[in-house]
C-alpha cells in the first residue's frame, strides 16, 4: 500500500479512536452533573461562581466534538478545540502534580475514590498519549494534504466559524438539559461547605442552628455525633449519641434501632470542611430514616452559643 493511503488510513482510524474516546468521556458526566462539578471544584484552579458554568458545559464541548471527528463533519473546529482540551487538560494535571495535589483525574467517571501519586503519573502518561494522536490528526490535517476548508486554504473563516459554533452549540446543550433535569444545579456555583453538603445529599438536608436548639429543647429530636469516641468523649452535645461513620455497620443497630423510621435524627461532627455528619445522615437514610438532617460544624457552632454540652463516656 503506498505511504499516502498507509497515513489516510492511520488518519481515519486515529480519527475514530479520539472521538470515540471524547464521547466516551462526556457520558457519565453528563449524567452525574453534580459528581462531576465536585470534581473539577477539587481540581482548586476555577474560582468557585465558574465551576458549576465548566461542570454544566465541558461535557457537551467533548460530545460535541467527538461526534465531530468520528463522522467527519466540521473537522477543522473540532481538530482545533480537541487539542485545544487534551493541552488544558495535560496542563492541569502537570500544575496539580506539581503542586502535590493528588486527586480523582474526573476525565471518564464522576466516581471519586481514593488517589495516589502512581494514579497522577498514569493520567498523565494517559493524557500525554492522547494528545501525541490530536497533534499527529491536526498536523496531518493541515499540513499533508490540505483539504477543502483547513486552514491552509486561504478560507479561515471556516474553520474559526466553527471553532466558535461547536462551544455555542455545546452551551445552548448544557443550559437545555440543566432546566430540565430534576437534579438541576445552579449555573452559577457556590461552594460553600453548606453549599457542597446541600448540593450533594439534597435542598433539605441542612438544619439551621435556631431550629437545631429549638429540638434540643423540647426533647424533639435525637442528637448523634459522627466523630471518633476519643473526641466524643471530649465533649459533645448534652444527650447527644454517639455513632462514628467509620464504625457505622457495626454500631448502627445498637445505637438507632429503638427509635421509629420518622424519628428526628440531627447529625453533627466539627469544623467547616468536616463531611462525617453528612456522610452518616445519608447512611441513615439508607437504613430507612426518613426524617435526618445535619447542623453543620455542629459542634463548634453549638459551644459558640453557649448550649447545653457534657463530656463522658460514649453513650449508645
Amino acid at each position: 500500500m503506498p505511504r499516502r493511503n498507509w497515513t489516510r488510513v492511520l488518519f481515519v482510524l486515529s480519527r475514530l479512536f479520539l472521538g470515540g474516546i471524547f464521547v466516551y468521556a462526556s457520558y457519565d458526566k453528563i449524567l452525574h452533573p453534580v459528581a462531576f462539578a465536585e470534581i473539577v471544584y477539587n481540581y482548586q484552579i476555577l474560582p468557585d461562581v465558574l465551576v458549576n458554568l465548566v461542570a454544566l458545559f465541558l461535557p457537551w464541548i467533548e460530545l460535541l466534538v467527538g461526534l465531530s471527528l468520528i463522522v467527519g463533519g466540521w473537522l477543522p473546529g473540532a481538530l482545533l478545540i480537541s487539542n485545544f482540551l487534551l493541552l488544558l487538560f495535560f496542563g492541569t494535571l502537570v500544575f496539580n502534580t506539581a503542586r502535590g495535589l493528588d486527586i480523582d483525574c474526573g476525565c471518564f467517571t464522576t466516581s471519586i475514590g481514593p488517589s495516589s501519586g502512581g494514579h497522577m503519573l498514569w493520567y498523565l502518561f494517559r493524557d500525554g498519549l492522547l494528545l501525541f494522536v490530536g497533534f499527529f490528526l491536526l498536523f496531518s490535517f493541515l499540513f499533508l494534504k490540505p483539504p477543502k476548508g483547513s486552514l491552509f486554504d486561504g478560507r479561515w473563516q471556516i474553520p474559526l466559524g466553527q471553532t466558535l459554533a461547536l462551544p455555542l452549540l455545546a452551551a445552548l446543550l448544557g443550559l437545555l438539559v440543566n432546566q430540565a433535569r430534576s437534579d438541576s444545579i445552579p449555573l452559577l456555583g457556590d461552594w460553600s461547605p453548606e453549599a457542597k453538603i446541600t448540593l450533594k445529599f439534597g435542598k433539605n438536608i441542612l438544619i439551621p442552628l435556631e431550629e437545631a436548639r429549638s429540638k434540643f429543647l423540647a426533647g424533639a429530636a435525637v442528637f448523634v455525633d459522627a466523630r471518633p469516641p476519643d473526641h466524643y468523649h471530649e465533649g459533645h452535645i448534652q444527650g447527644a449519641l454517639n455513632l462514628p461513620l467509620a464504625d457505622f455497620d457495626q454500631l448502627a443497630d445498637k445505637v438507632v434501632m429503638d427509635f421509629p423510621e420518622d424519628t428526628l435524627i440531627v447529625t453533627y461532627c466539627d469544623g467547616e470542611d468536616c463531611a462525617l455528619s453528612a456522610e452518616l445522615a445519608l447512611k441513615l437514610k439508607e437504613i430507612g430514616f426518613v426524617n435526618v438532617r445535619v447542623l453543620h460544624d455542629g459542634w463548634n457552632v453549638w459551644r459558640r452559643h453557649q448550649l447545653p454540652t457534657q463530656t463522658g463516656e460514649p453513650r449508645g
